[in-house]
């Protein structure tokens, strides 16, 4: 009885692992609006996928580039909010691209960068997996 208590705490845990990804599309803007406008880094990473790797550009605000794990992303993101501090976030555009997989969403990022007030335009994209959206890449215009 003990082997079969144990498959069924490790069935139990998988969907919570697969779950790392945005259920819908509106589930993806709530985040990234509560993750960019108020600085929750748990809210962004929560749509990365487990083995996933996202591309994540702040040029200007941090030296780190390049493509990142869920761990190294939510590292990363904590690291920039602390440094410039998020005040809001407006989706300017997004664009569908079926053919692709992919919604294509460029937003307004307010932010109060060593006391001051600046915007940054931040162009993210999703992916299609199974119908569920991961963060592809996030990357800010640079000043």
């Amino acid at each position: 009885m003990r082997l079969w208590s144990k498959i069924a705490i490790v069935l139990a845990l998988v969907p919570l692992a697969a779950s790392a990804q945005y259920k819908d599309l509106d589930t993806a803007m709530s985040n990234l609006t509560r993750g960019f406008g108020s600085g929750d880094p748990q809210a962004i990473v929560s749509g990365i996928a487990d083995g996933d790797q996202v591309m994540l550009q702040f040029p200007g605000l941090i030296e780190q580039s390049g493509f990142f794990g869920r761990d190294q992303a939510a590292y990363l993101l904590d690291g920039l909010f602390n440094k410039v501090h998020p005040t809001g976030f407006d989706q300017q555009s997004a664009r569908k691209n079926s053919a692709q997989g992919q919604y294509n969403i460029t937003a307004t990022w307010s932010i109060q960068n060593g006391g001051k007030a600046e915007t940054r335009d931040l162009y993210i994209t999703l992916r299609q997996k199974n119908d569920r959206w991961s963060i592809a890449s996030v990357r800010a215009a640079g000043k």
